[in-house]
């Protein structure tokens, strides 16, 4: 958390940012997860480009063939503030211009797992955190076909596949645990087990889910904020994950855990 939708709710939120200038650069002496390749410093005086998603990654790109890439980890928020607070937890921060107006880009992460790094475009190619990705889910390019090649040799459950960024990117525990229940699948199931008209109603409902959260602004569980520092709306729709009982039978909702994350599901709806 933040997954997909999260994510690109704060790109889409960015992107009046598109034209301006960066005026000032603020950075913490607290270190996250890992270190830029540039300074920071080096943002100052620069045009922001455009602003694009790839997987849970912002990347921002700046004049002078710069790229800033920011991951929001577990406890990241990106906001746009009309004044600077320095806090413990705020770790970079930016005063942009657009126009006549200043305004405050602010990157605050309270566990520090999330990172920015900025770097030349060219060497996002050979970028080690994006290089081994998986198509993205809402692309024709992520299809029932590619999915069933995939998953007939793969003997891990169906939740944890559908939470490996080779096989398909941005889809976190919330997401594996709501797509699969809508299409009754056990997150025990192994992979490779299930047929193609399975597989066929896995794509469509992962491709819907994700969708309707990007629509409803994402869920905040704990502390995610959208770019206007405002939550999301879809843990209110949420049918099965950290749920009691389920929607459809009322039966008891199990919860396991698997890969370290917790699985909610129905085992009289999910088969």
């Amino acid at each position: 958390m933040p997954e997909l939708p999260e994510v690109e709710n704060v790109k889409l939120g960015l992107q009046h940012l598109v034209t301006s200038e960066i005026l000032q650069v603020f950075t913490s002496d607290y270190k996250l997860r890992y270190q830029s390749t540039l300074p920071l410093q080096q943002l100052k005086n620069k045009k922001i480009i455009s602003i694009t998603r790839r997987a849970r990654y912002l990347l921002i790109y700046l004049s002078d063939n710069l790229l800033l890439l920011i991951h929001l980890g577990m406890t990241g928020n990106l906001c746009i503030k009309e004044n600077f607070y320095q806090h413990k937890h705020l770790h970079f921060a930016c005063l942009i211009k657009k126009e006549q107006q200043e305004f405050w880009l602010e990157f605050s992460d309270i566990r520090r797992f999330g990172f920015i790094d900025l770097f030349y475009q060219h060497h996002l190619i050979k970028n080690k955190f994006l290089q081994h990705l998986g198509p993205e889910p809402l692309t024709d390019d992520f299809n029932a076909k590619y999915l069933h090649k995939i998953l007939k040799n793969k003997t891990l459950n169906i939740k944890t596949s559908l939470m490996d960024n080779k096989i398909v990117v941005g889809i976190g525990n919330i997401y594996a645990n709501e797509i699969l229940f809508v299409s009754k699948i056990l997150p025990t199931t192994v992979s490779k087990t299930l047929d193609f008209t399975q597989i066929i109603i896995l794509t469509e409902n992962i491709k819907k889910i994700l969708r309707i959260a990007i629509e409803n602004k994402g869920s905040s569980i704990s502390n995610y904020k959208n770019a206007d520092g405002k939550s999301g709306n879809f843990q209110q729709l949420h049918l099965v994950y950290s749920k009691k009982n389920c929607p459809t039978c009322d039966n008891k909702i199990q919860k396991i855990m698997q890969s370290g994350r917790s699985s909610y599901f129905c085992n009289q709806c999910q088969f």
